[in-house]
């Protein structure tokens, strides 16, 4: 019964958005670790990590900790 009631549910576009949305500011700031390796703190290695499996905590982390003055 439950099974009937989800497949009949119209899909929504948000459900194919929403994960790209969300995922974009990962990847722009590992691209910025990738073109400017000059990094705060840590390695660049390690920021890629923060950043790929920290969620906002760790690009705002990176943004305000990582990123290199000198630029």
């Amino acid at each position: 019964m439950l099974a009937d009631s989800l497949s009949t549910s119209p899909a929504t576009p948000w459900v194919a958005i929403a994960p790209p949305i969300a995922m974009l500011p990962a990847v722009l700031c590992m691209i910025d670790i990738a073109r400017h390796p000059n990094t705060r703190r840590l390695a660049p290695q390690v920021w890629l990590a923060v950043c790929a499996f920290g969620n906002v905590f760790g690009l705002i982390a990176y943004l305000k900790f990582g990123r290199a003055e000198n630029r």
